[in-house]
């Protein structure tokens, strides 16, 4: 990673950029033109800020000098939130539109899984919205492969989702 660059589990302080940079990155990278619909980018909007704000997840920041640039999450699947379960499921991975393109969503999933690893957890998983195939590349380029494809709905969009799930072994 560039010098300059770190990361470090996120703080109180830093939920205003978490939300606003997941925000603005799915802005930027709308596949569907339900997504553009005004209450669905509030639905989308609410989400990201309840998120930052009471994140039961594990979340990563990147940072860069003073500002954050980019940020993951992992928690369970099956079970959003219960630490009593292995946190093996990439959540999110988010990066500000000026950040994209420079390392910084590797350098995060690289520290996730360093951290699945250090757990003992043998398998780590993803989704991918289908449609988005920068990230679908990214996930292949880390080592995930492809499981499975297939319809979801979205609770916060209020939409099915074609996605794709992914696993990669950490052994």
């Amino acid at each position: 990673m560039s010098e300059g660059f770190f990361l470090r589990t996120m703080m109180p302080e830093d939920a205003d950029a978490v939300a606003r940079i997941g925000y603005e990155s799915w802005v930027e990278d709308r596949f569907h033109p339900e997504w553009f619909e005004p209450a669905v980018e509030r639905r989308v909007h609410d989400a990201f800020r309840k998120f930052a704000d009471d994140p039961q997840a594990d979340v990563v920041v990147c940072q860069v000098t003073d500002e954050i640039a980019g940020w993951g999450a992992r928690d369970s699947r099956d079970h959003p939130g219960d630490r009593s379960q292995p946190w093996n499921y990439i959540s999110d991975l988010w990066t500000a539109p000026l950040w994209q393109g420079k390392g910084i969503g590797t350098a995060i999933i690289d520290e996730l899984l360093s951290r699945m690893r250090a757990e003992t957890i043998e398998t780590a998983t993803i989704e991918v919205v289908e449609a988005n195939h920068k990230a679908h590349r990214l996930y292949l380029k880390r080592g995930f492969a492809e499981m499975w494809r297939g319809d979801t709905f979205s609770e916060t969009l209020g939409l099915p989702i074609r996605r794709i799930l992914l696993e990669r072994p950490l052994g």
